[in-house]
Order: structure tokens, then sequence, then C-alpha cells
């Protein structure tokens, strides 16, 4: 199982949210637009530091690409600038959009989420790598990026995500785990159904699961264009 970090939690918007739940979209939104604030500035280096544990000698940090080159480069440059000049090593094209996926609520979801990612054969050789990203859901992508990049060599992969998904209504389900239970985030595929959402031309045509339209769309199936 891979370690996965996140700085703070990330309630979708069809849930009524706290003052703080309500900031920390914002702060989500801001960060999905290239925006890079102090706090969470701070926040992604401070976790880098406890990540490393203050050794920075073998580790390298790159990013699970957004979904055009123009998205990932405004998504996560002044990061990227931020963790250099903190003599972090820091390869932004180990990863890189070889096409743009910005039609795909025309073409339909594909089954493989990173099937538009290249990767750079010897960025990650023999480094620990930690692999940022703006939200974690369900952790299908960074899953398969992690596991291609220890294909490629990296000795092992650690997520770092701004936010976790939350959602309260799986949070009621009554299930119980030991105490040193660590949450695997394919545990979610458990739970697809085709349900509530029929009709949609996002559930009839692309398939998405009724979890997915919840926590991706935050319920709303005509939002599928806007994904990412």
């Amino acid at each position: 199982m891979k370690n996965i970090y996140n700085i703070t939690e990330y309630l979708p918007v069809r849930y009524d949210a706290t003052l703080k739940q309500q900031q920390d979209r914002d702060m989500c939104f801001d960060f999905k637009d290239g925006i890079l604030s102090t706090t969470v500035k701070e926040a992604f280096l401070r976790k880098v530091n406890e990540i490393t544990k203050g050794k920075k000698a073998g580790w390298t940090i790159c990013f699970i690409p957004a979904s055009t080159s123009d998205k990932t480069k405004r998504r996560f440059s002044k990061l990227a600038a931020a963790l250099k000049e903190a003599d972090y090593s820091v390869k932004e094209k180990a990863i890189f959009n070889v096409y743009d996926t910005e039609a795909g609520h025309i073409n339909g979801k594909s089954s493989n989420p990173i099937s538009s990612f290249g990767f750079e054969k010897n960025a990650v050789m023999g480094q620990k790598v930690i692999l940022i990203d703006d939200i974690i859901t369900r952790g299908k992508t960074f899953n398969m990026t992690a596991d291609k990049l220890e294909a490629l060599g990296a000795s092992c992969v650690t997520g770092l995500f701004l936010a976790k998904t939350i959602n309260p209504d799986r949070a009621s389900r009554s299930t119980y785990y030991a105490e040193d239970y660590e949450p695997d985030y394919n545990d979610y595929d458990d739970y697809e159904t085709y349900d509530n959402y029929n009709g949609s031309y996002a559930q009839d045509v692309e398939g998405w699961n009724d979890q997915d339209i919840d926590d991706v769309f935050d319920g709303d199936p005509e939002a599928y264009w806007n994904i990412d």
C-alpha cells in the first residue's frame, strides 16, 4: 500500500459547508486555477519536509498532469518554483500530457485515466518520488501513475494532495476497521452503482457511476464537461 498524505479536506459543493469547509473549497478552486497562496505554499513545503524527514537527497518531486498541458503548467508551475527554491529536486516533465483530453465528454470516459500521460523514462530511476496533485477522491489516477513510475525504476512513490474528498454519506456507513487500518482508495470501487442518474449523458453514454458523479461532478451529471 502506498503512503498518501493530504493537507486539508474537500467537501463537495452539494453539501452544506461550515465557514472552514467553504474556505477549503475556495482554496482548492484557487489552486486548480494556478493561484498559489502563501498559506498553501508553506503547507506543501512543511508536508514535503515531513515526508522526506528533512533529507532531500534521493527524493524527486513530480506532478500528476491536469487534462491539458496548459492547465498542468498553470496549476503547478508556481509550486514547482517554490520547491526548487527550497532546494528540492523537481522533475516537472517527468510526467507530461501527450495530448489534451478537454473533449472527454464527447469521446466518452476512458477506463484508463493515464492514457494521455507520457513518462520520461530516466527521470525517476532509483529515486523516492513524491507525486503531487490537487484533490484525491478515489485514487485510481494516483495508483496507476505511481505503478507506472515504479515500473520505470522509482524505488517508492508517496502521494501528496492539497485535499482529500470527504463524503458524509459514505462516512455514515456502518463499517468498522481495526485501529491500525489504513484506507486503500481503491476500496471505493466496491460501492459502484448506476442507479441515481439514469437518463443522463454522463451515466448512460459515458458510463460514469453514481459515486463518481457525486464526488467529481458534485452530484450534477450535466457538469461532466468541466471535469478536472
